[in-house]
Order: C-alpha cells, then sequence, then structure tokens
C-alpha cells in the first residue's frame, strides 16, 4: 500500500492523518507533497479554524523513508509554523526523526502515554532532520535534549509532558479524540493570539536551508 495523506473535515478542525502503517508511516515525497496542499487549502478557508495532525495507529512516523524526501519534510515544517489556524499535534507510539520534527512544529501536543520522542532519523542519523533537534534545544532543557538525541533512547510522553512539552497525556489510542476536543475548545483562536515562538523566524528558516544544503 503507497503512502497517503488522509485529510477528513470535522467541525472547524481539518484532521491529517499520515497513513502508511506497512513502514510505520515513514514520511515521504508523496505524504509531504499532500501535506503541503492541505496546508495552503487551511490557509485559505476561514472556517478552519484548527488543524489536527496525527497518524495510524500505533505509530505517528518514524522518520524518514527516502533520503530525497528531505527537501518535502522541510517545506512541510516551514508551512506548520506560517500555518495560521493552529496546529495540534496527536501522538502516539514512535515520535522519531522526521516524525518528531513535525510534533515539536505544532502549537499544541496531545500525547497518548505510549508516545516516544526521538530526536535523530535512522536514514539520515548525522543530519538535524526536519530542525527536530534544533527545534527541542529551544523547547526542552539541555539534558533532557540529550537525552532524546543518544541512540536508543528517547523522552516518553509523561517526560515530555512533566517538561512543558506535551500539553494533555491521554490513555493510548485515544490521541485523536482527546485532539478533537482540544481543537474544539481551541475553535475561536488562531495562531496570531499565540506569543510569538521564542526564536526569529528567519533563524529556522537559515537552519534547515543548511541542513538541506548538507544533503
Amino acid at each position: 500500500m503507497s503512502a497517503e495523506l488522509r485529510a477528513e473535515r470535522q467541525g472547524h478542525s481539518l484532521v491529517l492523518q499520515l497513513h502508511h502503517p506497512e513502514t510505520r508511516n515513514a514520511f515521504s515525497t508523496a505524504l509531504g507533497a499532500a501535506m503541503l496542499e492541505a496546508l495552503t487549502t487551511a490557509q485559505r478557508d476561514a472556517d478552519i479554524r484548527v488543524v489536527v495532525l496525527t497518524d495510524t495507529a500505533p505509530h505517528f512516523c518514524s522518520g524518514l523513508q527516502h533520503a530525497d524526501a528531505l527537501g518535502t519534510l522541510h517545506d512541510c515544517i516551514l508551512a506548520l509554523r506560517d500555518c495560521e489556524p493552529l496546529v495540534v499535534g496527536a501522538l502516539h507510539g514512535l515520535v522519531r526523526g522526521a516524525g518528531a520534527a513535525l510534533a515539536l512544529a505544532c502549537d499544541v501536543l496531545v500525547a497518548a502515554d505510549d508516545a516516544q520522542l526521538q530526536l535523530p532519523d535512522p536514514l539520515l542519523p548525522h543530519t538535524d532532520v526536519g530542525a527536530a533537534q534544533w527545534l527541542a534545544a529551544r523547547l526542552l532543557p539541555r539534558m533532557a535534549c540529550n537525552e532524546a538525541a543518544l541512540p536508543g533512547a528517547g523522552l516518553s510522553a509523561a517526560r515530555l509532558h512533566q517538561l512543558g512539552v506535551v500539553n494533555q497525556l491521554c490513555a493510548a489510542g485515544l490521541s485523536l479524540h482527546v485532539a478533537l476536543q482540544r481543537a474544539e475548545s481551541l475553535a475561536d483562536g488562531r495562531r496570531n493570539a499565540l506569543p510569538a515562538p521564542p526564536w526569529p523566524a528567519d533563524a529556522l528558516y537559515a537552519h534547515l536551508a543548511r541542513q538541506t544544503g548538507n544533503d
């Protein structure tokens, strides 16, 4: 089965679901192109107040499927950060490499108690894929960021909640349901109601450009 992005309207929310269970929802160029198109639609549709980014169980995203998807991933990270509707991530299972970058680019995170954040991407272990490590360094204490970056290590959903990165924990299998409830409560809010992130937008653009250029 080929990778696809399933898009569904639920009230004022647009649910985007990564779907490629055979690869644990690895990020591909085709999936990224569909995500960019969906985010463009969300930007243009005033009735969409929240984008919910989720996956096909049991994993969020295991990393890149192919190295040539790196540029498209970086475009998706920038599109998520530039998206006017709020972006709520609904996580469970493995959130690794490219998946970690997608999650950390969201505005609000709901995580099932089986979620595990791992920053390195196994396909390109020496590249900061999607600026996952760059984003983590601005959201996490240094020692926690080091733990998430070590091979074979990672941060559990409970630890991420304790550190303030995950907004809400839930039982396994309920992350999308809880995220949609959260989205409903945020339906009157948009990105411009949030404080600015703790980094200049140009710095993220420059970092992603360097990572793409290094490959």
